[in-house]
């Protein structure tokens, strides 16, 4: 039995950005407790582990994942390497937080979903968009019928520059639609509450690469969706939504940091969030919090590996609609 004399003990697998972030938040909750940090940079994982009061710290996750210590594991490595480390976390018998996108192929998510579902363990998918309060009030007004009959939905992300290290590599990362897409396939999916049937996908390719494309999703219960994913925004992160019913419509805006305008001649600027975690920091929070809930109370996530495997799915179809110039049903 977990609680705040017994805390859910966490290992983190992966010491970056994102990683260290989770890790920054799970240590907020009284009823769990980072034991160990792994990354191939030990020095990274060594100043992580002392910010978060970690006593263990590993060069492998292989090693993390064989400390009888640790129940659940925070998984924040390259896409590529989801796969391979959930699978051992699972046979580990450790409970999982996946970083999105939970793997680079849909045959690989189904895997998941299916020694999850054996398992009995609980697993988390990092879509963090469903733990932002502006999100959250639309669903409920949706789903209390406010809007009516949806009949559009959009959403969109924006980056202030082009994505770099892995990130950059389709190889590692599986491309824009694996790294900002299933953001937006995911939180449409979950607004409109239905599943996508067809995807067709158009791109201006720069630099080698997809960094601006545009996908039109039909949806089963006939709704109509686009995404947007551009990684050149002069204006900062923008990340926004709309969903249009035949009695209201729902637009969840781009917030500023601070109510300040600044004006010059013929100038105004608005202090928007330049990056992610800026405009997204409540919502990480949260859903770390989530997760420890779900496995001190061993109830399913709000987030689950099949949500995983159907974001997967449509960054897949819209993949092969780019390669082939034409819609894919799914």
């Amino acid at each position: 039995m977990y609680n705040c004399d017994t805390p859910v003990k966490v290992g983190v697998i992966g010491a970056g950005k994102i990683g260290a972030l989770h890790a920054k938040n799970a240590v907020l909750y009284t009823n769990a407790k980072v034991i160990a940090i792994a990354d191939i940079n030990l020095a990274a994982a060594e100043n992580l582990a002392k910010e978060v009061g970690a006593k263990k710290v590993y060069s492998s996750y292989e090693v993390l994942l064989k400390d009888p210590e640790v129940d659940a594991v925070i998984v924040s490595l390259p896409n590529n390497l989801h796969y391979d480390v959930i699978v051992k976390s699972i046979e580990s018998g450790k409970h999982v937080f996946c970083e999105k996108p939970l793997c680079i192929s849909s045959r690989e998510c189904e895997d998941v979903v299916r020694r999850v579902k054996v398992s009995g363990l609980r697993l988390q998918v990092g879509f963090n968009r469903r733990f932002d309060p502006s999100y959250e009030k639309a669903k409920k007004l949706i789903d209390e019928g406010f809007i009516g009959r949806i009949v559009d939905a959009h959403s969109n992300t924006f980056d202030p520059e082009p994505h770099a290290g892995w990130e950059a590599k389709e190889e590692l990362s599986g491309g824009i639609f694996f790294t900002s897409g299933t953001h937006d396939f995911d939180i449409l999916r979950w607004l409109v509450g239905s599943e996508v049937k067809k995807v067709y996908a158009e791109t201006r390719g720069m630099f080698g690469r997809d960094q601006s494309v545009v996908c039109i999703l039909k949806f089963v219960n006939d709704v109509l969706g686009t995404v947007k994913a551009f990684e050149f925004c002069p204006y900062g992160h923008d990340v926004r939504a709309e969903i249009v019913g035949d009695k209201a419509a729902i637009r969840i805006e781009q917030p500023t940091v601070t109510f300040t305008k600044i004006f010059e001649k013929s100038k105004i600027y608005n202090d928007y969030p330049y990056w992610f975690i800026e405009r997204f920091r409540e919502s990480y929070m949260r859903e770390i919090q989530e997760f420890i809930k779900c496995v001190v109370e061993n109830v399913e996530p709000k987030v689950t590996a099949f949500d995983g495997l159907m974001s997967v799915k449509i960054a897949e179809a819209a993949k092969v609609s780019l390669k082939e110039g034409k819609a894919v049903e799914l």
